[in-house]
């Protein structure tokens, strides 16, 4: 996960979901990039729930792109969301991706297309992570088609950009 550590990113529920994953002996680990306000309330959760070993806090980083590249899939479970740099990051590289279903995410992920969308609750969180951690083929597919999506959605920017410049100019002669 890529974000700032604030209550609009709802961290505490990822942090409860990723508990769920261990009781039920799900082997993982989740890293989130960001720093924010709420790193030390979060962290004393972390440490409370005996995740510190699973829930890892690395900080902000320049370069995020390489733990993109090595994730197994990226989750975005936020209580609500913009245009989302994060989530279009993941997509450019390939990742599965599971996010929340809020608006900004739900523009951004087609459900069953080219992520997934889920409930922000730790219940459901952890049981979508559950269900892509076990289906490489699904997730296979989620990594195709985001990075599909990404070049489908540049080449048409080219076009309306190419499109809007050529107009600009056949009105200027």
């Amino acid at each position: 996960t890529v974000g700032r550590l604030t209550a609009q990113k709802a961290y505490e529920v990822s942090i409860d979901a990723m508990k769920l994953l261990k009781n039920q002996g799900i082997k993982a680990r989740w890293y989130v990039l960001g720093e924010g306000e709420l790193r030390e309330k979060l962290q004393e959760k972390i440490h409370k729930l005996g995740l510190d070993k699973e829930f890892i806090l690395l900080g902000a980083t320049a370069n995020p792109y390489p733990y993109y590249a090595q994730c197994d899939l990226y989750v975005h479970a936020t209580r609500f969301e913009g245009k989302s740099i994060a989530i279009q990051e993941a997509q450019v590289l390939g990742c599965a991706i599971l996010v929340s279903d809020c608006s900004g995410n739900r523009e951004q992920v087609n459900d069953g297309i080219d992520g997934s969308l889920c409930q922000l609750s730790a219940e459901d969180i952890s049981r979508n992570i559950k269900e892509l951690l076990e289906d490489d083929e699904k997730c296979m597919q989620y990594r195709k088609n985001a990075s599909r999506r990404i070049s489908d959605n540049q080449e048409d920017e080219m076009k309306l950009f190419c499109c809007s410049r050529n107009d600009r100019n056949g009105a200027e002669q």
